[in-house]
C-alpha cells in the first residue's frame, strides 16, 4: 500500500496552526479547574444512626454549613443539630442524592448562634465525605477547634477538618463537577481502581483518556478536564489540513481552523470533563483521512487511488465509535459517497450483471471488508479494562444491546433543557450546565451553545451549497472531471445532514451537545466561500469584518461559557432570547 496523504503543508501552514493553537490553548487552560481541593475523606458506611459533634470554641453565628461530598453508594441524609441552652434543635438537613453527588459541595442555610453543632448520619447511609466547612454571614470561614465522635465507633472525624485551607466557598466550577462529569469523571476514576464502572451506557474510550488526566494530576477538576483542553486543542490543526485539503488554499485552512478556535461549543465542550471533545478529534481526523482518500479517486481513479488514507479513517472511527456511537451517522454518510460514484460509473459500463457486480465490490471494497473488521476489533479492545475488571466477552457482548435499548428509550424527554434538533443550529435552546449563586448580584454560569455568527453564517453557507450542489446534479456534470471544489461540496453537504438529519428519528431526549460533530462543517461552510471568492477584495473586506465579529462574540459571552464571575445584569444583558438562560 502507497502513503500517499498529499497535505503540501509549508512554513507558513505549521506558524498559522502553532499560533492558533497556542490562542486557543492559553485561553481554554485559564481557570480551568483547581489543582488542589480536599482530598483525605472519611468513609461513613453505617447500619445504624451515627453522630459527630463540632465544637466552634465560642459562641459564634453561623451562616451555613458545607460538605464537600466525594461520593455516595445511595441516597443518604444528613440532619444538623445546633445547641442552645443545653436543649438541641434541628437547623436543617441535606439530602445527598446517589448518583449526583461526586466531588462537588453540598450546603444548608442554619442562621444560627452557636457553639456546638451535630451531625446526624442516618442508618444505611453510605457516603465519601473530604471536608465540611462552617461559614459566617460574609462567607468567611469559621475556625472548627474539634469534632469528635459521639456514637463509639471510632470513626476519625477530623478527616473532615484538616484540609480547611483548601476550601474556596462559595464553590464554583473551580471546584466541583459539573454536568455529566458526575458519570464520567467516576467512571474514569473507577477504572483507575478497576472497579466496576458505573457510566456503561457509552464505549470506554472516552472515559479512559479522561481517567490519563486524572492519573497525571490527580482527583481534581484541573485533572479530569485537561484531556479535553488537549484534544480541543489537537481539533485546530485537523480541521486546519482539512480545509487546506478541501480548498487547496491557505486561506481555506485558516478561515476554518480560525472559526473552528472562537467557537464558543468548542471552548466549553474542551474544558468539560465528558467525552464530547474526544468524539469530534476522532470523526474529524477520521473525515480528513477520507476526504484525502476521495480525492485521490477522483485524481487518480480507482485503481490508482491509494488506500492508506482510507485505513487510516476506518482506524480514527473505530476510535471515535469506541468513545460513543454517533460517529456512525457521519461515517456512513461517508461511504454513500464511494457507493454513488462508483454505482454511477458501473451502470454505464455493458458487461452484464455479473461482471459489473465484481467490478462494483472490487477496489476498495475487498479493502473496506478488512478494514471493518479491524475497525470492530478495535472497539472490542477497548473493552479490556471491563474484561480485566470481571467483564466476560460474552457480557461485553450483551452490553452492546442493554446500550442500544438505553439510548432507543424515551427518556429525558423532559428535561427542561432538552431540544429538538431542528433547532439546534439556530441556537433555539442552550444546554445551561452549572450555575453559582455567590451573592445577591454576582454567579458563575456555564451555558454550552455554539457561537451565533459562527453556527449561522455557516447554517446559511451549507444551505447554500447544498442548493448548488442539487443544481449541479440536475444540469448535469460529470463526475471524473468534477473540481475540487464540487468535491469538498459534496462531501460537506452529506456529512452534515448524515450527522444532523437521524436525530428526527430518535425518540429520547436530545440536546444541543449532539450537534458539536456539526460544529468543524459548518466552519468549514463558511470556509468554502471565503476561500473561492478570496481573489476578490470584497471577499476579503467581508472576511476581515465576519472574523473580527466572531472574536468581538467571543470577547462578549465568554462570562457564560466560561464560568466567570459576573453580575447577574451582565448574564441578563447577553439574553438575546427568552430561551438563552445562563
Amino acid at each position: 500500500m502507497k502513503f500517499d496523504f498529499d497535505l503540501s503543508i509549508d512554513k507558513k501552514d505549521v506558524i498559522t496552526i502553532v499560533l492558533l493553537s497556542l490562542v486557543f490553548f492559553s485561553v481554554a487552560v485559564t481557570n480551568l479547574g483547581a489543582t488542589q481541593v480536599p482530598s483525605n475523606s472519611l468513609i461513613i458506611d453505617t447500619s445504624t444512626t451515627q453522630t459527630a459533634l463540632i465544637d466552634l470554641g465560642q459562641i459564634t453565628y453561623i451562616d451555613k454549613i458545607c460538605f464537600y461530598i466525594k461520593d455516595c453508594q445511595n441516597n443518604s441524609t444528613i440532619k444538623i443539630y445546633t445547641s442552645t441552652h443545653d436543649a438541641w434543635f434541628e437547623s436543617g438537613s441535606i439530602a445527598v442524592d446517589y448518583p449526583y453527588a461526586y466531588m462537588n459541595w453540598y450546603s444548608v442555610n442554619i442562621y444560627d448562634t452557636t457553639q456546638f453543632i451535630r451531625l446526624e448520619f442516618e442508618e444505611s447511609t453510605n457516603i465519601e465525605i473530604n471536608e465540611v466547612a462552617v461559614l459566617d454571614q460574609d462567607n468567611n470561614l469559621i475556625s472548627i477547634v474539634s469534632i469528635i465522635d459521639e456514637s463509639g465507633y471510632n470513626k476519625n472525624f477530623n478527616l473532615l477538618i484538616d484540609e480547611q485551607d483548601l476550601v474556596v466557598l462559595p464553590n464554583t466550577y473551580m471546584t466541583e463537577t459539573m454536568f455529566d462529569e458526575v458519570y464520567f469523571t467516576r467512571t474514569a476514576v473507577q477504572y483507575l481502581k478497576l472497579q466496576w464502572p458505573y457510566e456503561w451506557t457509552h464505549p470506554p474510550l472516552g472515559k479512559l483518556i479522561i481517567s490519563v488526566g486524572i492519573a497525571v494530576f490527580g482527583l481534581n477538576p484541573f485533572g479530569w478536564r485537561i484531556m479535553g483542553v488537549i484534544f480541543g486543542t489537537l481539533l485546530i490543526p485537523v480541521i486546519f489540513l482539512l480545509g487546506k485539503k478541501m480548498f487547496n488554499t491557505f486561506v481555506g485552512g485558516f478561515s476554518a481552523a480560525f472559526l473552528f478556535t472562537f467557537d464558543f461549543m468548542h471552548f466549553t465542550e474542551a474544558r468539560l470533563g465528558i467525552t464530547d471533545t474526544y468524539v469530534v478529534f476522532f470523526s474529524l481526523i477520521s473525515q480528513l483521512f477520507f476526504f484525502i482518500y476521495l480525492s485521490g479517486v477522483v485524481k487518480k481513479g480507482w485503481g490508482n487511488a491509494s488506500v492508506v488514507p482510507l485505513l487510516f479513517s476506518f482506524l480514527f472511527f473505530a476510535f471515535g465509535f469506541s468513545t460513543k456511537w454517533l460517529v456512525l451517522f457521519g461515517f456512513l454518510g461517508e461511504l454513500a459517497i464511494l457507493c454513488v460514484m462508483r454505482f454511477s460509473k458501473i451502470v454505464k459500463n455493458k458487461n452484464g450483471f455479473i461482471a459489473n457486480f465484481y467490478e462494483f465490490f472490487g477496489r476498495p471494497y475487498s479493502h473496506i471488508v478488512v478494514f471493518t473488521i479491524m475497525a470492530i476489533g478495535v472497539y472490542f479492545v477497548s473493552y479490556i479494562p471491563d474484561m480485566l475488571i470481571g467483564r466476560s466477552i460474552t457480557n461485553v457482548v450483551s452490553l452492546q444491546n442493554d446500550m442500544y435499548a438505553y439510548h432507543a428509550a424515551p427518556i429525558g424527554l423532559d428535561h427542561p433543557y432538552s431540544s429538538p434538533g431542528w433547532s439546534w443550529p439556530i441556537i433555539g435552546k442552550p444546554l445551561w450546565l452549572y450555575v453559582s449563586n455567590l451573592s445577591t448580584d454576582m454567579r458563575s454560569s456555564v451555558s454550552l451553545f455554539g457561537n451565533p455568527i459562527v453556527w449561522w453564517v455557516g447554517f446559511v453557507a451549507i444551505i447554500v451549497i447544498t442548493g448548488f450542489m442539487f443544481f449541479k446534479i440536475v444540469t448535469g456534470f460529470k463526475q471524473r472531471n468534477m473540481p475540487r471544489f464540487e468535491v469538498s461540496a459534496v462531501f460537506l453537504v452529506v456529512v452534515f445532514f448524515s450527522q444532523w438529519l437521524p436525530y428526527a428519528f430518535v425518540s429520547r431526549g436530545l440536546f444541543i451537545y449532539h450537534y458539536y460533530v456539526n460544529v468543524p462543517i459548518i466552519c468549514l461552510g463558511s470556509a468554502y466561500f471565503i476561500s473561492k471568492y478570496w481573489k476578490h477584495n470584497w471577499m476579503k473586506l467581508v472576511a476581515l469584518v465576519y472574523f473580527i465579529a466572531v472574536i468581538a462574540l467571543f470577547v462578549l459571552f465568554y462570562p457564560v461559557i466560561s464560568g466567570t464571575p459576573v453580575s447577574s445584569v451582565v448574564t441578563e444583558s447577553l439574553r438575546w432570547f427568552s430561551q438563552w438562560v445562563f
